[in-house]
């Protein structure tokens, strides 16, 4: 064919559309490049997150393990008062035992980075399946904990119920502070009496110490695996991130 006439070769239209196609890949691949880069970036945000939380939660399980096995070594106390004591004229260390079972300490996970993880969808950021195993991991001994401490929560609320029906506590204010008796640190004096207190209630407030102290015994267990389980994903964060300690 003549050129001079303005006609343009086969040639010359595929040269142009493989320099447009060429154009339109690397600006594809330029775009993917970008949104991966930033998808990395936000991925490790949220690993340094998670690892803040997880550092927080062995340190509140710590509290939480300790405080429990403080409260079921009073029960033991409770229980052995009532085996080798007359309640009736022993009573003040009677209220000075059975007072520490009525108290508790809820956990409450640091779970804030999971939750952004689950809740928009971000567990697709975690490529490594190892870790995203090991957060799924985490989060469900999570559920369990809190489980189990909603259950010992309830039982102590029957306890404190039963507590009040037979403590009398307006005989016990004439002889200490008033509003001390679930205060820290406090001594019951004076000798206090009861609304109703006999052997068969002596036997009823064992039975209870004896109950929360099997619940407290699944709890501390629960919290020391999921304590564990928090050390575990710690370490696989850290080293799989390549993230200082």
């Amino acid at each position: 064919m003549d050129q001079s006439g303005g006609r343009r070769s086969i040639r010359s239209y595929l040269f142009d559309f493989f320099m447009l196609f060429l154009a339109v890949f690397c600006g594809y691949l330029a775009q993917w490049q970008l949104e991966t880069s930033g998808e990395h970036q936000r991925e490790r945000q949220f690993v340094r997150s998670l690892i803040e939380d997880l550092k927080k939660d062995t340190s509140l399980l710590s509290t939480y393990i300790q405080f429990n096995q403080n409260t079921s070594s009073y029960c033991d106390s409770l229980q052995e008062h009532i085996r080798n004591n007359n309640t009736l004229k022993n009573s003040n260390k009677f209220y000075d035992f059975s007072r520490e079972l009525a108290r508790y300490l809820r956990f409450y996970s640091n779970d804030r980075t999971i939750q952004q993880l689950k809740n928009a969808g971000n567990m697709r950021l975690i490529r490594k399946w190892n870790v995203s195993n090991a957060i799924t991991d985490y989060d469900n001994k999570t559920k369990y904990l809190n489980e189990f401490d909603q259950r010992l929560i309830g039982e102590i609320s029957k306890y404190r119920d039963f507590l009040v029906e037979c403590l009398d506590l307006k005989d016990y204010d004439k002889y200490n502070p008033q509003g001390s008796f679930m205060a820290d640190n406090i001594k019951t004096q004076g000798s206090p009496g009861f609304i109703k207190m006999d052997a068969q209630y002596s036997r009823l407030f064992y039975n209870q110490a004896f109950t929360l102290k099997t619940f407290l015994t699944v709890v501390m267990l629960s919290a020391e695996d999921l304590k564990k389980e928090a050390f575990k994903l710690l370490t696989l964060l850290q080293q799989e991130y390549r993230m200082k300690p």
